[in-house]
């Protein structure tokens, strides 16, 4: 009966040894063998909790990241513990023995010569007296060095990244003078009508979008981090990015911007958002936050006009046929604001934390358009 109990301890010892390759050493948002799940129960645990507890929601949510870090090294140290302790439980008193005295044959023991071992702490009062168990210490051993090492390194790694992606943030924040505001910070690219520097800024722009894509990509537990501050969130970010796109090609006169228009950068944006947010809902979402929801196209057509708006006030030439313009617009947006719109629901932010000037959905019926004469 006893090579049961230690074949179920080497499997434990497998799936964390597989679960820790996966998550540091190849990080890949659709490998790994427990962290997603760990991850989504840590995460309903939390919105559960904050849900009982609605003033306390935000902060109570702030907290998930660094719990969620907290649990997945506490899940692999007791698979690898308790793993090497069913190995090594059928050989107490016998190939394992205590320096003095009767050995106890208890699975409590067989914990306590484990986590000796793991820990590097060295063989304690019970010592292996055979060649198999020494081995066996020796590699639990080297394990335990090793996968303490990894972790350090996959923390550093994640906080690095959450650094990078919280100072794209900063900056889309203080670039709209935070309203979240695509059309404002499009006025203020090309204040007086030029908008000679304004590629080298899209361009940066998209560089900091696709470093976002590719650390979310890597390390998956970075969608977990949400800050009290909306303008950290991640919808929010998403939302200014494509906005600024989408209006580019759409609110813009596009003979006399059509450099801009036409431009890597401005590609490299749209592209690089519409992949975050396809891989966000591949292997972020629930598939019951990826069905296909109203599109609010009364708040789109009229966020639009708005933004020609502000675009005009700061005498930059728009789209001579606006009912063309907004057909684009419209047209543009169905490919990312639904993705947009289910990231903050999952997340647990309100419409008007992501986009403090747009409302989503409107139900009163808005003015027609016109042709701009001239």
């Amino acid at each position: 009966m006893g090579w049961l109990w230690q074949v179920l301890g080497a499997g434990l010892v497998l799936i964390a040894l597989a679960d820790i390759y996966f998550t540091v050493l190849y990080p890949r948002s659709h490998a790994g063998v427990l962290n997603a799940s760990i991850s989504r129960a840590v995460w309903q645990l939390f919105r559960l909790a904050s849900n009982s507890k609605p003033l306390s929601r935000a902060p109570l949510l702030s907290y998930i990241g660094p719990t969620l870090l907290v649990a997945i090294v506490v899940v692999w140290v007791s698979l690898l513990i308790n793993g090497f302790a069913l190995i090594a439980w059928p050989a107490l008193g016998s190939e394992i023995q205590a320096s003095q005295g009767e050995t106890p044959r208890d699975f409590a023991t067989a914990i306590y010569y484990s986590g000796y071992a793991l820990t590097t702490l060295g063989t304690g009062d019970i010592v292996p007296k055979t060649g198999f168990y020494r081995l066996l210490m020796i590699l639990e051993t080297a394990i335990g060095l090793s996968s303490l090492t990894l972790t350090l390194t996959y923390f550093q790694s994640v906080y690095s990244a959450l650094i990078r992606r919280n100072t794209f943030a900063l900056r889309l924040q203080h670039r709209t003078l935070g309203t979240a505001d695509a059309a404002e910070l499009l006025a203020r690219l090309g204040a007086k009508e030029d908008f000679s520097a304004a590629r080298a800024d899209i361009a940066d722009m998209a560089k900091d979008l696709l470093n976002l894509l590719e650390s979310d990509h890597t390390y998956p537990i970075l969608h977990y981090f949400r800050f009290q501050e909306a303008y950290y969130a991640l919808p929010r970010m998403l939302l200014i990015a494509m906005d600024t796109v989408s209006l580019i090609k759409s609110a813009l006169d596009s003979e006399k911007y059509g450099s801009l228009v036409g431009s890597a950068a401005v590609a490299e944006l749209w592209g690089g958002g519409q992949q975050l947010l396809v891989e966000l809902s591949e292997s972020f979402l629930p598939k019951k936050y990826r069905a296909s929801q109203d599109q609010p196209e009364q708040a789109w057509r009229e966020r639009y006009y708005t933004a020609v708006q502000r675009l005009e006030a700061r005498g930059i030439a728009t789209a001579p046929d606006l009912e063309e313009g907004v057909a684009l617009y419209i047209s543009l947006r169905r490919r990312w604001g639904p993705y947009v719109v289910r990231l903050a629901e999952y997340m647990a932010y309100d419409w008007g934390e992501v986009a403090p000037t747009e409302r989503y959905w409107r139900k009163e019926r808005l003015p027609r358009s016109k042709k701009k004469k001239g």
